[in-house]
């Protein structure tokens, strides 16, 4: 039971950190790396097309989130403020791995679509801590002004 201690933590630690956002990010409105995802999967609904689809998706939500996450560093002028993302971003990267290495175990299974169910959930992940980011960047920017 003890090796649960931090990813419940850690949950609960970003189910509470990322209630200011939340109401925000529940309101974008659907990005563009959401329509080619559907768009990909309309092609063609086979269980290996929705997982390539899938896997594209993911790597252009990480790839958005890791262009989010420099433009934030680059945002904050205080070493304290930079510290304190940094330490915020290795906190959720220990929760997405541990999340992650959990879809794997539940979803390693032969027959349906479960890679592309493991892919979902791994986008989710990746694309709220994305759209957090985004809002926190646009919340500087509004309170600059």
């Amino acid at each position: 039971m003890k090796q649960y201690k931090i990813p419940v933590f850690l949950f609960l630690l970003f189910s509470v950190f990322q209630c200011p956002a939340q109401t925000e990010i529940e309101d974008h409105k659907e990005d563009r790396i959401d329509i080619e995802y559907k768009a990909c999967v309309a092609k063609d609904s086979s269980s290996a097309n929705i997982c390539n689809c899938a896997f594209v998706a993911y790597d252009d939500w990480n790839k958005e989130m890791e262009s989010a996450y420099k433009k934030l560093m680059r945002t904050l002028k205080k070493d304290k403020d930079k510290d304190a993302l940094k330490n915020a971003q290795a906190a959720w990267v220990a929760f997405k791995d541990a999340e992650f290495k959990s879809y794997d175990y539940m979803f390693n299974r032969p027959g349906g679509n479960y890679c592309g169910m493991r892919q979902d959930g791994r986008i989710d992940i990746v694309r709220t801590r994305t759209l957090q980011l985004r809002n926190y960047i646009e919340s500087l920017k509004k309170n600059a002004k």
